[in-house]
């Protein structure tokens, strides 16, 4: 199981930026960098094992960048924009 884009959720990729927005009157939010990473990942993988993916490509203290992950996600959970569960 992975996370998938909420329903009534607008997604479109362009030059390495995740444009989101609720459908059809947004706000539209741009994920970029480490965002759009951990938005692609999340989406694309086991989230029991999320943490660890990001560890793999971005360096910095384990348990910091388990927290600051867990915490983005809950952000895009909270804004209605992703919902854990198969697609």
């Amino acid at each position: 199981m992975s996370y998938r884009l909420a329903t009534g959720v607008g997604l479109e990729e362009s030059e390495g930026s995740i444009y989101l927005a609720p459908l059809p009157g947004g706000p539209i939010l741009v994920l970029e960098g480490v965002a759009a990473l951990i938005f692609t990942e999340a989406t694309t993988g086991d989230p029991e094992h999320l943490a660890e993916r990001i560890l793999e490509q971005v360096h910095g203290p384990p348990d910091e960048i388990a927290a600051h992950v867990a915490a983005f996600i809950d952000d895009l959970v909270a804004r209605g924009l992703l919902i854990e569960g198969s697609a």
